[in-house]
């Protein structure tokens, strides 16, 4: 929608966009509520990289802080792209992103039809921490209508917000018609919930009610 009143209106942003469709006057709306929700999602990200990070560093003898990993990786790397114009020059980093999100959707598929997390014998079992080792219940199914099914909804009311990208997408597009623009974010997205869906479903079938909201977090630091 947000691509298709861009190319409507010949608008290059979010905000102008707004301002030729709705007007100037309340043009500051999608920009306070966009600088809100990435500012939101910056501090997750760092939340989730400087676990990542402590862990790899960790393998290799490092240790650091919680603190201190998150101000490090927060002050050096993520605000220095925060800043960047530019992003084109990311390209080959974020297909290496790409290709690591697919390696580790496989591996996680091998580790769980292996069974190297099964209690009791599992082989990577005594390397992970008591509260991050499999749990199981009962419950089945009727666990989607228990109030723990609300954190998953919080969950998915974020994974797939980029919709404040979406003018920035649509005019670096080549040849960027919003019949191509269609087939771009239908695809994309069609793609990304397939990953999610699958290395969420490995990693709950591995761990369990003992699945931790990051999940490479349950995993053994020398798998």
């Amino acid at each position: 929608l947000i691509g298709r009143i861009c190319a409507l209106t010949n608008s290059n942003s979010y905000t102008e966009a707004w301002a030729n469709s709705v007007g100037k006057e309340t043009s500051i709306i999608p920009a306070a509520s966009c600088t809100f929700k990435t500012t939101c999602a910056i501090t997750a990200y760092s939340m989730i990289l400087t676990d990542t990070f402590r862990a790899i560093l960790s393998t290799v003898g490092v240790n650091m802080s919680r603190t201190n990993t998150l101000i490090s990786l927060t002050s050096c790397i993520l605000l220095p792209l925060c800043w960047l114009k530019d992003l084109s020059s990311l390209a080959p980093f974020s297909l290496l992103g790409i290709v690591g999100m697919g390696f580790t959707a496989v591996a996680m598929g091998m580790r769980y039809f292996a069974g190297a997390y099964a209690a009791p014998a599992g082989v990577f079992l005594p390397d992970i921490a008591a509260k991050l080792q499999p749990a199981f219940g009962t419950i089945g199914a009727a666990g989607v209508f228990t109030p723990n099914a609300f954190i998953l909804i919080c969950m998915l009311s974020t994974a797939y917000m980029s919709h404040f990208n979406a003018p920035k997408f649509y005019n670096e597009l080549e040849n960027n018609t919003v019949k191509r623009f269609n087939i771009l974010v239908g695809s994309s997205f069609a793609i990304s919930i397939a990953t999610f869906v699958v290395m969420a479903a490995f990693g709950f079938l591995t761990f369990g009610a003992a699945s931790d909201g990051l999940i490479l977090n349950n995993y053994s630091n020398k798998d």
